[in-house]
Parts: C-alpha cells; structure tokens; sequence
C-alpha cells in the first residue's frame, strides 16, 4: 500500500510538473507582446481600438520589463493622438475616460490626453525617465505655459519646468521619442524666457524695456542654479542684455534680426550640451 501510495503521489507531481511546464510554455514572451500591440497601434485609430489597446495593457504590461511597459504606454500615446488629432469628436457616450482622455470643454476646443490618469495606472511600471516625461506634459496639458501667443505662467514657473525638462536631457541619453520630446520641451522654455511671446513679450513694446518681473526671476535662478546649462545661457543673455542696455527698439529690423538670432544661437549652444 505505501508503495502505491508514493507511486500515485510521484505521478501527481510529474502531472502538476508538466501542466506548469505547458502553461509557461504558452506565455508570450515580450517580443511577441510587444510585436502584437505595435500592429494593434499602427492601424488608423479607432474607438473600438482604443479600447482594445487600453486592455491589452492593462493584461500584459505586468508582463514585460520596464523598458517594454515604456514601449507599450509610447505606442499608445502615439496612437490616441492620432485619434484625437483626426478632429473627429468622439461619440457623447463613448468611454473617454477609459481611453486616458481629457474631454473637450468651452474653454479648450480639442480633447486631450490624461497623462496623470496613464501615470496612475501605469507609472510603477514606466522608465523613471518616462514618468518624468509624462509628468512635464500633464502640467503642460492642464496647467500650459502659454496659450493662444500669451504667457499664462510666472517666470519662476518657467524657469521651474525647463531645469525639470534638463535634468531629464541629463539623465537619459537615449535617442528616442522620450529624448525628442524632451528637448522639444526645453527650446520651448528657452525662447519664452529669452523671447517671450506674442501677446506677452519679454521686452515691452511701447517702451522697449526688458522686464524687471524676468530680470529679478533669472538672477535669482543663476545664484540658486550657478552648475546648470540653463544658468550658463541666462548668463549670456544678460552679457547680451547689457550691450544693449536690456533696451530693444522694435522698429528697428536690424536690432530685431540681431535679438532673434542671438535667441536662436543661445538655444543651440543650449541643446548641444545634451
């Protein structure tokens, strides 16, 4: 009887063994996952194919690594805002919020992604790097540093995300869509602080005067900040400024040409250091 009693218990486990062996030898392996949802994402965008991505990773980004979750999430922000950049509204009863969309209000004509929702539900499994990323582009979403030409943030604010957007340029080397829109991000930054914009110039325009409000903001920066690239540019700038006595005549096209291209020279040298 004990005999029998091992060999039938020897063969459970043989049977147990073999079962875990065929179930593991149906996984997917991250290559095939990530091979799938790249053909899932590459089609022209649709509802029902938002929702399908969106369960494809709430299924399998537990089962890749933190490079392949990027990959995934990438692949899904590519695809949503081709959706959304198509300028069809979605349909009233359509799930937008399951799709990581901000719906369409009257003050914002266009839906936009929820970069803090897929942060919620995907950020433990995202690159460090990509969080930060994705954490730059939801303040832009909710809280832009500029809209329609005119500056909605203080310079201290702006001053804020572009060291945030270099110390991501710093820390991740990569040439790839994280890196692309990182330094996209920063040239933005550069010019509003150097430039301003429209409808909110860094120079007045009936006086010509640089802003005291700028002036203050960027001194500050460079003592609290003297061993970033940000400060070395805001450094040049101001020898610039005080060659022209931080005075521009905006009627004269010649001093116009020479701030446009100082700016522009300023912010090459910048990305160049990354």
């Amino acid at each position: 009887m004990k005999t029998r009693s091992s060999i039938t218990l020897a063969a459970g486990i043989v049977l147990l063994a073999a079962l875990a062996l065929f179930s593991g030898g149906c996984r997917k392996t991250e290559s095939a996952l990530l091979s799938e949802f790249k053909s899932m994402t590459e089609t022209t965008p649709t509802a029902r194919g938002l929702t399908e991505a969106v369960s494809f990773m709430d299924k399998y980004i537990v089962e890749v690594s933190e490079e392949g979750a990027s990959r995934l999430v990438l692949a899904y922000e590519d695809y949503l805002l081709r959706f959304l950049d198509a300028g069809e509204a979605p349909d009233p009863e359509a799930p937008v919020s399951d799709w990581f969309v901000i719906p369409a209000s009257s003050e914002e004509a266009q839906p936009k992604i929820d970069y803090q929702a897929l942060l919620t539900r995907y950020g433990e499994r995202l690159s460090p790097e990509l969080c930060a990323l994705f954490e730059i582009k939801s303040l832009e979403t909710t809280e832009p540093a500029v809209a329609d030409a005119e500056i909605l943030r203080t310079y201290p604010e702006i001053l804020d995300r572009a060291l945030k957007t270099e110390n991501l340029l710093k820390e991740h080397n990569s040439e790839d869509a994280v890196r692309a829109d990182s330094l996209e991000y920063y040239k933005k930054y550069l010019f509003l602080l150097m430039a301003g914009s429209d409808h909110t110039p860094v120079f007045d325009y009936d006086t010509g005067l640089f802003s005291e409000e700028a002036k203050a903001a960027y001194e500050d920066f460079i003592v609290a900040n003297p061993d970033t690239v940000l400060a070395d540019v805001l450094t040049e700038y101001f020898s610039y400024l005080n060659n022209i006595g931080f005075q521009i005549d905006y009627g004269d096209p010649t001093e116009n040409k020479v701030f446009y291209d100082t700016c522009d020279y300023l912010i090459n040298e910048a990305l160049e250091s990354f």
